[in-house]
């Protein structure tokens, strides 16, 4: 036998619905048995308007309570809230684990990058060019009288934001030349 599909079986889901009302079961005389009462007593809600319940105990006892209402939600009243920034905090220097200086902030990353070459402009530090998918500057910084070209490195952590600056992809900065740009930069960063 195949059936092509299943619609080809009749819906019985909701056949009980259409089940006859039989008569009690009637016990021969003689026959003891013990009676069946439910666990919990199951409130009658006269109507939804009264809210008031009654619960039928032994022997027949009604008893009658009001079903309590939950409170009503408080809605707080924000007066004059400030819109919650995006914008990074200020950063800070600290020192890595090498004892080297480098920049930590908080914030959007995104944010921290243009905030950056806001910084460097104003400070007028030349950005000779940018990657931002590597998270590098490129900057010449000027070292007794001569130009060099300097990464300036962003790089998102677990918890933060760290800047760090490098001669290379493997070396970093002299940490004098690090602490000087780092303190330029910090005096021309926006205030939060």
């Amino acid at each position: 036998m195949t059936l092509g599909a299943c619609s080809l079986l009749p819906e019985t889901s909701l056949d009980y619905q259409k089940s006859p009302m039989l008569a009690p079961l009637v016990l021969t005389e003689g026959q003891t048995t013990r009676p069946i009462q439910p666990l919990f007593a199951i409130p009658d809600v006269t109507t939804p308007a009264e809210n008031v319940a009654v619960v039928t105990e032994g022997k027949g006892r009604k008893q009658h309570f009001a079903a309590p209402l939950p409170k009503p939600l408080a809605i707080a009243e924000v007066k004059n809230a400030a819109p919650i920034k995006d914008s990074p905090l200020k950063p800070i220097i600290v020192k890595d684990g090498n004892n080297h200086p480098v920049l930590q902030t908080a914030g959007d990353i995104r944010l921290i990058w243009d905030d950056l070459e806001r910084v460097l402009t104003k400070a007028n530090i030349k950005i000779s060019d940018r990657n931002q998918s590597l998270g590098l500057y490129f900057v010449e910084l000027s070292e007794k009288s001569v130009k060099q070209l300097y990464q300036l490195k962003l790089t998102r952590t677990s918890n933060d934001n760290v800047i760090s600056l490098q001669k290379d992809d493997d070396t970093l900065a002299d940490a004098v030349v690090s602490q000087r740009l780092f303190e330029t930069l910090l005096t021309h960063w926006p205030n939060n």
